[in-house]
């Protein structure tokens, strides 16, 4: 976790630091290696939100875009009493997950029903050879307004496959300046369409409660 509570504030992780999980109330531990980012593990026990994955420089990266007060943020059910932490929650109430592991399609369906309105973003780069098996297969614009590109997937990863009976919008980044929308995927055909979008719009858009905007060849009629 990039933030535990400090004297009742929350706080990143730095040396000799003792802080205490804002969702459970355990004790966290600073780990402040050479290696890894700095970051905050429960003492002695695994996290306490099952749905938690080893943050990484991509995970960082992509919360470093929003202001620290969005992140990790602890949602809960007062029904079930189930707490879950947000990478990122909006104050319109947009959740953002940026997910880098594989990720079974049961817990996808649970996030979703958990969080209500969210969105994936897609680490792309994880497989190494994932972007050039990509960057290979997208062919076109198959459509111009908003601008769509059709993908076959060649490669041997199930990133595609995993990711396209999901019901949130799922955008990949592959690590150029832009994200790709999955518009469609046919997974017998391993055909699909996907559509390009700058993060910095997508980041702004997010930030501002709007949907995130699709890109057009040339200006849409009015």
């Amino acid at each position: 976790m990039r933030l535990a509570s400090v004297n009742g504030v929350r706080a990143e992780a730095a040396p000799k630091l003792q802080g205490v999980c804002p969702s459970c109330g355990g004790d966290m531990i600073a780990k402040c290696g050479r290696v890894k980012v700095w970051h905050w593990s429960h003492k002695g026990r695994p996290p306490c939100d099952p749905w938690w994955e080893s943050e990484t420089e991509w995970h960082r990266a992509w919360k470093n875009k929003f202001p620290l007060e969005w992140q990790e943020i602890v949602a809960f059910d007062p029904i079930t009493g189930e707490k879950h932490i947000a990478d990122v929650k909006t104050p319109h109430g947009l959740v953002i997950e940026f997910q880098h592991s594989p990720i079974s399609p049961e817990e996808i369906r649970a996030r979703e029903a958990f969080y209500g309105e969210m969105i994936w973003i897609v680490d792309g780069t994880r497989g190494p050879l994932d972007a050039s098996y990509f960057n290979m297969g997208t062919w076109g614009p198959i459509d111009e307004n908003p601008i769509a590109y059709g993908i076959h997937w060649m490669g041997k990863s199930r990133l595609f496959h995993n990711w396209s009976q999901v019901g949130a919008k799922v955008y990949l980044d592959f690590g150029t300046d832009l994200l790709f929308r999955l518009i469609t995927f046919d997974l017998e055909k391993k055909r699909g369409a996907v559509g390009p979008i700058y993060k910095t719009t997508a980041v702004q858009d997010c930030a501002q409660g709007r949907p995130v905007s699709v890109l057009f060849r040339e200006k849409p009629p009015e």
